[in-house]
């Protein structure tokens, strides 16, 4: 059915985007279901060399697939694409390169990936187009409030004035609009039918967030931050995507289509459950640390976030970038630092990811900076080298941290601080103590996936469903052990404050109040978590018996305020001045306020710390923070670590059952630029002792470091196997074949 501006402001805005394509409905099914056997779920290395407009002038296809092969790709993504065409569009009045000349960039690709066994999938951006359509088709435009074309920018974009980072010739597509459902749906049918590749991948699209658009018809459905455009958006989203898949597999049923779903541990507005039902895999396309400060371990992220989205079913795609991507600086011709580049591929691969490395410009990575691809043959050429020992069959980690879209979207964090910020100091304080974990969301927590793990951690999983709380609750009466933190289960799905905790029988503790705290946002902008508080040992217990030579700890900046049942382990000494120093004292060194709370049994323990101790901890690195976490897990955990990695160093620990046996990967975060900027360097660490405990007593035959590419003696006492790795640099794989 196609809709012009009038009639589809006419119909409304819900029943228009349900109008839009043909046989939609709103509860549109999801395309077929992926076997394990299909050709992309048992893909491990991508490389994708984005072509410029000018590329077909001197594109060289020899020297194209000869780098595919040498780093062993088993998939490329050609840019087809539908800003400017790399062949000749039979669609009338299609955009070409003004550099093409007769040939056919497509067909060449094709044609020599086809003949060394690579697949190819299609790339095009169907978010972006070229602003010289809107003079024919205005309404294929995303609008501003004030009716301009949207115009494509980057994260340096100033918000006003000259922008040389973008150009005024890239408008950002509207998705309600024709060009999306009629002109990009025909120009997929032209590529699938004159070069029978693979699939195709839209670049850019549908995302995690919903982009704004003033546009006549976006107007229609509602106000662009709205919860009824956000729903309206993605109803779209999914018909185009099902349409999408059902146009690429018509002419073969094991071709497909792949979307974006952009970047960032943070999530997005959409529903990537229903996202992860329809994709091959969940393809992350981040690229590099997306924020000033992102810690280094954001690639591994990624991937945890991609498993835990698909129960470990299908592929969890991470995209780095071979070109220079730091925070808000894009050097997109110049090759990224080498051992940034590395360490994120290392981190896909240890998470269990795929690893998508990405060029832009066949001239400028094939005669004028050419440093990137030495990088990417050494770390896939050397993964094909042992790529059975990264066919992962399961997790080793009895440690779950729940992780929550919802929560990072609409929670209203206190003044001055990050919703972030527990996540990243949970995932800290787990890295230090080597402890291996898995992510998984709130709204997957099913019984089967919950009966893997010993531990759940809740970094202050704020918004929590009365679903989400009832299977925490009973995996607590099963025997799982569970570590929740400041404002986890205050509020409901939409926000609204509960008159308690919604696993206050759980954790044996009530709210008497609203969270305080002292916070706020400077006028500069700087965030201020405001001024912090102690805390006073109440009674020995295993999590604080590590604290000698002294009678209180440092508390953080906002805390709940609880009544529990039974006798704190913790309580609150209320903030007091810091200056002058006559003043640094409290005139209540004594209080009934718990702040953190221990029980349980045999079977389960649980505790709750009513302060916002995991996300300061993030923001400061105090140790008695770090120190009372670390307590906390470890008296959850108990001895029920299947392995354990004692050494120097700052290591992120991953165990796998694999194919051939077990395989324990160690990512080296020993880095002065792990919290900010990109790795310049490596600094090796030295000896680690290692002990895994098999699933029985099978007898193990080797023991060998993959990266240094050595065999290394070991011991095994019945199911447990000890071995002594020499020294760490980067990374290192230590695989147990049985």
């Amino acid at each position: 059915m196609k809709l012009n501006r009038r009639e589809f402001a006419a119909m409304g805005g819900t029943a228009a985007v349900m109008a839009l394509l043909p046989h939609a409905t709103q509860a549109a099914a999801a395309p077929g279901a992926v076997h394990p056997d299909d050709w992309h779920q048992s893909v491990r290395r991508i490389m994708q060399i984005n072509f410029t407009e000018p590329d077909p002038m001197a594109f060289d296809v020899g020297k194209w697939i000869d780098y595919l092969v040498s780093v062993h790709a088993q998939c490329t993504f050609v840019s087809i694409t539908n800003i400017v065409a790399f062949f000749p569009p039979l669609t009338p009045g299609f955009p070409r390169s003004r550099w093409l000349g007769e040939r056919d960039i497509v067909s060449e690709c094709a044609r020599a990936a086809r003949s060394r066994g690579i697949r190819v999938l299609g790339r095009l951006s169907i978010d972006t187009a070229l602003t010289s359509l809107a003079t024919d088709h205005p309404d294929w435009f995303r609008r501003r409030p004030d009716g301009g074309i949207a115009i494509a920018k980057t994260l340096a974009a100033p918000p006003s004035g000259p922008d040389p980072s973008s150009s005024a010739d890239y408008g950002r597509t509207c998705q309600f609009s024709s060009y999306y459902s009629e002109y990009i749906a025909d120009f997929m049918r032209e590529v699938m039918r004159r070069y029978g590749i693979d699939g195709i991948y839209a670049n850019g699209w549908p995302n995690a967030n919903v982009p704004l658009c003033y546009c006549e018809a976006c107007r229609t459905i509602g106000d662009p931050t709205s919860e009824s455009y956000r729903i309206a958006y993605q109803a779209r989203a999914f018909q185009l995507w099902d349409r999408y898949a059902r146009i690429v597999s018509t002419r073969d049923p094991q071709a497909v289509f792949s979307g974006n779903l952009g970047g960032g541990i943070e999530g997005g507005v959409l529903d990537f459950k229903a996202l992860a039902d329809r994709a091959i895999w969940m393809f992350a396309d981040n690229q590099g640390r997306h924020k000033r400060y992102t810690p280094s371990w954001d690639a591994s992220q990624q991937a945890r976030v991609g498993r835990s989205l698909t129960d470990g079913k299908r592929p969890s795609v991470v995209s780095t970038g071979a070109w220079s991507f730091i925070g808000a600086d894009f050097w997109r011709s110049v090759t990224a630092n080498p051992e940034e580049m590395r360490s994120r591929m290392f981190q896909t691969l240890a998470a269990g990811g795929v690893v998508h490395l990405h060029w832009l410009g066949f001239e400028r990575g094939f005669e004028d900076d050419r440093r990137w691809q030495a990088v990417g043959r050494d770390v896939l050429a050397w993964q094909a080298g042992h790529d059975r020992h990264f066919r992962n069959l399961r997790s080793l980690a009895k440690v779950a941290v729940v992780v929550s879209p919802l929560n990072n979207r609409a929670y209203r964090a206190p003044a001055g601080t990050d919703p972030m910020d527990a996540l990243q100091g949970i995932y800290k304080v787990l890295v230090e103590a080597r402890t291996p974990f898995d992510f998984v969301l709130d709204g997957h927590l099913s019984e089967d996936v919950l009966a893997r793990y010993d531990v759940l951690v809740l970094p202050n999983i704020a918004l929590m469903s009365d679903a989400t709380a009832g299977a925490l609750r009973a995996y607590a009466k099963q025997g799982g052990s569970i570590l929740a933190t400041f404002e986890t289960g205050v509020y409901d799905e939409a926000g609204q404050e509960r008159a308690d905790f919604a696993l206050s029988d759980v954790f044996g503790v009530h709210k008497t109040g609203s969270r305080e705290g002292y916070g706020y946002v400077a006028s500069d902008g700087t965030p201020v978590a405001g001024a912090v508080s102690m805390q006073r040992i109440e009674r020995p217990h295993p999590i604080v018996n590590g604290f000698l030579d002294t009678n209180w700890i440092a508390g953080s900046s906002w805390r709940m305020p609880i009544a529990a049942t039974g006798n704190p382990v913790l309580t609150h000494i209320p903030q007091h001045p810091v200056y002058p120093v006559e003043a640094v004292y409290s005139d209540r060194m004594h209080t009934a306020l718990p702040t953190m709370v221990a029980g349980g049994n045999a079977e389960g323990r649980f505790v709750y710390l009513a302060e916002d101790i995991d996300a300061a901890y993030w923001r400061d690195s105090a140790a008695d923070l770090g120190d009372l976490l670390t307590g906390a897990l470890e008296w959850l955990v108990r001895d029920r670590k299947s392995v354990k990695v004692e050494g120097p160093g700052f290591l992120d620990l991953y165990a796998w059952r694999t194919e051939p046996g077990y395989a324990v990967h160690l990512v080296n975060h020993t880095n002065p630029d792990f919290r900010g900027g990109a790795f310049r360097q490596v600094y090796p660490v030295g000896t680690q002792e290692l002990a895994l405990t098999l699933d029985a007593a099978e007898p193990v035959r080797m023991v060998r470091l993959l990266r240094k590419g050595i065999e290394v003696a070991f011991r095994q006492d019945g199911s447990t196997v000890y071995a002594t790795i020499p020294e760490v640099g980067d990374y290192e794989v230590i695989a147990f074949e049985l």
